[in-house]
């Protein structure tokens, strides 16, 4: 009790103090001179030397303003009874635990930049907004910009560039909310000439209240570990000459408020001293600081400190947004995070001067953590955007960590019926030549060219889009009735390093060029029609006829294209009859990494036919190049590589075909030397190899990755019509090699030390052999070779798990690879391998997790109910696609069997579900298979028992044993489908639908499932409930141990 009354008398002293203490300071600064003079610093160092004063004068600051602004500097003026309103918000601090001995904000990332108040008095509003800014800053860790003008215009007391007092800010931050300083920029005047504009604006601070904290030291310093404090202090002629050290002079009259925002009681000999923010800018004492003693200057007079809480949801940008430029009218997703308190919905604001938020891009946007914008055809260094909770900003909000650079555009016309008058903006302007138009382009711009013939070389070294094949009055684009044909030497296209990723060249037809002369990524000539040298344009819907990278006998890559560094993208184009020594269509070097999505590549060839001469079709050293639903057709003359050659780096093919390419010695679809080469769902067909190795495919030293890859009627002049490979390690998993030709081994010879495997995969009517395999490291298991004249085996020994039957596909000689009813195949691939559907893989081309899969998802839900006379009910969940035709039902006494012919019960029609029968035997199990009307037999159900002893849980369903997408149906689909799926044990399961480019497009599904059969619809729309463009999409479904992926296809 008595340590208590003890601490009570102690507050009430203090209290008794800091009121005794108001009413002096105020009163005496009614008497404060108008204006002031310029130190004298002779004289004021004549008064540091005779009173011992420790600072050092220096007239860095003073000697920089005018008489006028010297008048104006101090602001500090409250109003009458201003001592009253401090009294009614004194705060006590309890003092009885020691406090630290140094506190400086500066250190903790708690103080903005110093500002400069200029000729307006307006010291208070500057201080009180310093104060604000150091608040949101410490406990919600965005450094604002906040407007002192606001203060000055929008406070209701009249207080402005004459003076004005803390509480004055206090009024506006509570009541309305702090705005930006790029929305209301300080101008140094009062209204009406600086009106209040905030009500125009989005505001990002507030304050609940204000203290004012007693004049002691014990007091401020208490307040100070919450955040600085506002002070008033006599800034005198001595203060303005302050050049550093202790500033010591003893106070009278205050007439100036500052910021305090950290002490030492190490300084000023023992002393201690406050360090304190000044607002004349960072010529003022040091960098717009100044150290003042424990007492002198009046410090401590009308000390107030606001009260803040931060807001109650916290935005997180995707902290990498504005590392890159940014382009007008591009597609942008924004990524953010929401913590505290939910939003329901968000709201996104730009500003494109700064961060001066006044133009909405979107309000009411479900809160999922992203949105895709467009970003806005302004050119600016100086954007910035907001996220914030639906309709109010100080719920909370987030800015990215730099301004937005947004590159603008303008479009440019080429048409010789125009004038020809730079800077060629209209149709009526247009330039004659395509280079004069580029060469006017600034920032991201667009130049249009008129269908019809042109001739010459242009140089693309700035962010610019070509778009050809328009009409007269550039309203239509059709490169069918309207081609825009370019003839050109020296590369009729060149893309240099600073058109960056924005480049594009659109619907042109590039014929009879040649190229230049270049020294990347050799010396030579490169590069027919385009050169592209770490730049990474979009080429799109073009066509390349008759390019040459050199003419006669000289050395050139890239007959079409060369591509040197960089991350082109080539999308829907044709090259055809385009020659060169190395590439005869492309060539891409030197760590590029290109994409070839929907292209074709027909009847190119190399220049001979002779060593060095590689790559008939296309060429890859040390880069990488990814080809997408691309063809490569009749390709030839070269020595090695009819389609591809590979020399380093990596080649990835995916849903591509290799068609009746030709090599002299070796590969005639793809030749690959060291490197990687991946191959998924690909068709290699009717390749020769005219001297050698590798009728379809030659590897040596290479990473070899072949899934789902069909091999058939290729042929070589020795070893491996299919496939020939050496040193190599990897893997081939589920293809099927079938009707191809060797004088030694027509289908794969497979050589590896150093890790290999060969599974899944069907060898089928090879002429001279099916399958040499050897090396330390080469296994093979769980494939099927049947009826290769030569034999199955060429000095290798079949695995443990090999077939060796006819695998019953639906028509292989009418083209269908599928599996037909009965097939020894299905379900019989290595264990741990699954179709999309879930199943375990088939054996060949259908089977696995990347295969196209033809066949009806596995059946699923089976029920069986004992029924009298020892017969059983079998039902299960009809299948969804539309066009399954009948279930066949098989039934064995062991628990795995081979569901052959002599198994099956009978055919159930589609859609009835239903099967009873009576077993000759007491225990045993049921399969259920679907077929559709094609005779694809899909995977076999969950095998359920029956006994006659009782069922264990009669009439339930048997749950999965492993994850599975059932089927999607319809697919394909406009615009809604129905996705089922099934899942093995409770847990959360997520799906998801996502594009060809592995864009995730829509979440379907985020929840704990229990285990069982499930549905859910996809209306073909984004996560923003926009429509979804046509094209092939993947549904994914993940349950945290498992992923299983099945392709569908939206077709509006």
């Amino acid at each position: 009790m008595q340590g208590r009354k003890t601490c009570r008398t102690g507050q009430l002293t203090l209290a008794l103090l800091a009121l005794a203490a108001l009413a002096a300071p105020i009163a005496a600064a009614a008497d404060r001179p108008a204006a002031m003079e310029a130190p004298d610093l002779q004289d004021i160092q004549r008064r540091i030397d005779e009173n011992g004063w420790s600072f050092e004068v220096t007239d860095r600051f003073s000697s920089t303003i005018t008489p006028e602004q010297r008048a104006n500097l101090r602001g500090y003026n409250p109003p009458p009874g201003y001592e009253d309103e401090l009294r009614r918000h004194l705060k006590i601090y309890p003092v009885d635990k020691a406090l630290p001995s140094s506190l400086d904000w500066r250190d903790l990332d708690g103080v903005t930049s110093v500002k400069n108040q200029g000729d307006c008095g307006s010291c208070w509003a500057f201080a009180a907004t310093a104060e604000m800014e150091s608040f949101v800053k410490i406990y919600y860790g965005q450094e604002l910009d906040l407007s002192e003008q606001q203060v000055v215009s929008c406070n209701p007391y009249g207080a402005g560039c004459g003076g004005g007092w803390a509480s004055a800010a206090y009024y506006v931050f509570r009541n309305e909310g702090a705005v930006m300083e790029n929305c209301a920029p300080y101008v140094g005047m009062d209204p009406p000439t600086a009106p209040c504009t905030q009500d125009d604006f989005l505001k990002y601070a507030t304050i609940t209240g204000w203290n004012y904290i007693a004049n002691d030291v014990a007091q401020i310093k208490a307040a100070l570990q919450t955040g600085p404090v506002c002070t008033a202090i006599d800034a005198g002629p001595e203060f303005e000459a302050y050049g550093g050290g202790c500033y010591d002079v003893p106070g009278g009259m205050t007439n100036h408020l500052v910021l305090i925002v950290g002490y030492d009681d190490r300084a000023c000999n023992g002393n201690g001293a406050w360090i304190i923010k000044n607002s004349w800018g960072a010529d003022f004492g040091q960098a717009g600081y100044i150290e003042v003693q424990y007492g002198a200057g009046s410090t401590g007079t009308s000390c107030t400190q606001l009260v803040y809480s931060p807001p109650p949801t916290t935005i997180t940008l995707d902290p990498f947004l504005g590392q890159e430029p940014l382009y007008g009218d591009q597609e942008l997703e924004l990524t953010w995070t929401t913590s505290g308190d939910p939003a329901a919905t968000v709201d996104i604001w730009v500003g494109l001067a700064g961060d001066c938020h006044d133009v909405p891009v979107a309000t009411g946007v479900p809160n999922t953590g992203s949105y895709l914008w467009t970003v806005p055809n302004h050119g600016t260094s100086y954007a910035s955007l907001v996220v914030f909770p639906g309709g109010n900003s100080l719920q909370g909000f987030d800015l990215p960590d730099r301004n937005l650079e947004i590159i603008g555009h303008k479009v440019r016309y080429v048409s010789p019926s125009g004038s020809n008058t730079a800077p060629y903006e209209t149709p009526q302007t247009a330039a004659h030549t395509i280079g004069a138009a580029v060469t006017a382009c600034t920032g991201t711009d667009t130049v249009l060219v008129v269908g019809g013939d042109f001739s010459g070389s242009v140089t693309v070294a700035s962010t610019v889009r070509l778009l050809g094949s328009w009409d007269p009055t550039f309203t239509v684009q059709d490169p069918e009735v309207h081609p825009t044909r370019l003839q050109g030497g020296g590369s009729a296209l060149k893309f240099f390093a600073a058109s960056g990723d924005y480049g594009l060249v659109e619907k042109f037809v590039f014929h009879d060029c040649v190229g230049g002369n270049y020294s990347q990524p050799m010396p030579g000539v490169h590069g027919g029609a385009i050169y592209s040298i770490n730049a990474s344009p979009t080429i799109r819907d073009c066509v390349f006829q008759a390019n040459r990278a050199a003419l006669g006998s000289g050395f050139g890559v890239g007959g079409a294209l060369c591509l040197v560094g960089g991350a082109p993208v080539i999308e829907n184009c044709t090259f055809t009859g385009n020659i060169a020594t190395r590439g005869g269509a492309a060539g891409v070097f030197s760590g590029a990494s290109a994409s070839f999505v929907d292209c074709d590549l027909t009847a190119n060839s190399c220049s001979d036919s002779l060593p060095d001469y590689f790559g008939a079709g296309l060429f890859v050293k040390d880069a990488t190049a990814v080809l997408q639903g691309s063809t490569l057709v009749s390709n030839g003359g070269s020595y090695q590589g009819g389609g591809i050659y590979l020399d380093g780096g990596q080649v990835e093919l995916i849903d591509a075909v290799l068609r009746n390419n030709r090599a002299n010695q070796s590969g005639g679809g793809v030749q690959a030397a060291g490197g990687s080469l991946v191959m998924t769902r690909a068709t290699v067909e009717g390749n020769s190899a005219g001297a050698s190795f590798g009728g379809g495919v030659m590897a040596e030293g290479t990473d070899l990755v072949l899934r789902n890859v069909r091999f058939t009627g290729n042929a070589s002049a020795s070893l491996g019509g299919a496939l020939y490979t050496s040193a190599v390690t990897g893997l081939v998993e589920n293809c099927l090699v079938d009707g191809n030709t060797g004088a030694l081994v027509g289908g794969l010879v497979i050589l590896s030390d150093a890790g290999f495997a060969l599974r899944n995969t069907v060898i089928y009517g090879n002429t001279g052999g099916g399958l040499l395999g050897g090396g330390a490291a080469f296994s093979a298991d769980y494939n099927n070779l049947w009826n290769n004249s030569g034999g199955d085996y060429i000095s290798t020994e079949p695995g443990p798990n090999d077939l060796g039957c006819e695998p019953l596909f639906v028509d292989l000689g009418g083209g269908d690879p599928g599996l037909g009813v009965h097939s020894p195949l299905i379900d019989a691939g290595q264990p741990g391998c699954l179709d999309p559907d879930g199943s375990p893989s088939d054996v060949g081309l259908c089977g696995g997790p990347e295969a196209d899969f033809p066949a009806p998802a596995r059946v699923g839900g089976l029920a069986l109910a004992a029924l009298e006379g020892g017969s059983y009910r079998l039902d299960w969940v009809p299948n969804v696609e539309p066009d399954v035709d009948h279930y066949v039902v098989y039934r064995d006494s062991a628990e795995v069997f081979v569901p052959a012919a002599g198994k099956a019960l009978g055919q159930v029609t589609h859609p009835t579900a239903t099967f009873t029968d009576t077993p000759p035997f007491a225990e045993g199990y049921y399969l259920v298979v679907a077929v559709d009307s094609q005779g694809h037999a899909g995977g076999y159900s969950e095998a359920i028992p029956f006994s006659s002893s009782g069922l264990s849980a009669a009439g339930d369903p048997v749950v999965p044993t492993v994850l599975g997408i059932r089927g999607i149906y319809p697919n394909p689909f406009n615009p809604t489908t129905t996705i089922m799926f099934e899942v093995p044990r409770d847990g959360r399961v997520r799906l998801e639908v996502f594009d060809v480019r592995g864009r995730k497009v829509c979440g379907l599904v985020d929840e704990v499932l229990p285990a069982g059969a499930h549905r859910v619809t996809w209306r073909g729309q984004d996560e923003r409930g926009s429509a979804a463009a046509s094209g092939i999409y993947f549904a994914r479904l993940d349950d945290g141990q498992r992923r299983v992926t099945t392709k569908m296809v939206l077709a509006r």
